[in-house]
């Protein structure tokens, strides 16, 4: 294949959304002991603040596609939870968890160089179900277009999504290859577009018989070669 464009999702792609995460969820936790001090809010975890919000998500998939509405109603639902009903809490909370986030979370290493690495070889685009914008860590200059699922009413995995991407690429599947973590955001939604998919694993997980990505790193170093040797073969 001719690659033209190495599009790239954002959180635990790009940079480090997940240790951020959790560091923004122990503030608020911390700031919900403090001021809701009881049984119900000590039993309050970070993990199960990770699965209310999971839930939450799962159930407004397919109506809201801004995650920042969804983190807003998984805070509501922490506190409904714990005994609470306090909107402006709920709210405070959710803000809270944005500012630290942003303070705390950064590109992974290898994110950068392997971008300057594909400059003027490869046009790269960022296409992401996150609200983080690229600029925070001045990675836009080398992403064009960038694509925000929030606000264009559709997210991954739904192909069409992946088709606005083309759109404001203006390349044609076939010339796209699409890297990510997530399997069913990812691989399995850049597949159901007739994208190539490489699956970015950086903690080795086992595959899925079900979802195969057309190849898997353990870091975006090696995402250069694989383009490469891709569009070697397709000249």
């Amino acid at each position: 294949m001719m690659i033209r464009l190495a599009a790239f999702d954002g959180d635990n792609t790009l940079w480090d959304f997940d240790a951020a995460m959790r560091l923004a969820l122990r503030s608020t936790l911390e700031e919900l002991w403090t001021v809701m001090p009881g049984p119900a809010t000590a039993a309050m975890t970070v993990n199960r603040m990770i699965g209310i919000r999971d839930r939450v998500a799962a159930e407004l998939e397919g109506r809201v596609t801004d995650l920042a509405v969804v983190r807003h109603a998984a805070f509501e639902r922490t506190l409904e939870e714990v005994g609470v009903e306090d909107a402006g809490l709920a709210a405070r909370l959710n803000a809270m968890f944005f500012a630290v986030k942003q303070r705390h979370a950064e590109p992974f290493a290898d994110a950068e160089p392997m971008l300057v690495e594909l400059t003027g070889r490869y046009r790269t685009a960022l296409l992401t179900n996150g609200n983080t914008d690229p600029a925070q860590y001045d990675l836009d200059r080398y992403l064009d277009p960038i694509v925000h699922a929030a606000q264009e009413g559709v997210a991954k995995p739904d192909p069409a999504i992946f088709s606005i991407l083309l759109d404001r690429a203006g390349v044609d599947a076939h010339e796209a290859v699409y890297i990510g973590d997530s399997l069913g955001d990812d691989v399995a939604g850049a597949r159901s577009a007739g994208i190539s998919s490489i699956w970015l694993n950086r903690q080795g997980l086992a595959p899925d018989r079900d979802v195969a990505a057309d190849a898997e790193v353990l870091s975006l170093a090696e995402v250069p070669a694989i383009l490469d040797r891709w569009s070697d073969a397709g000249s």
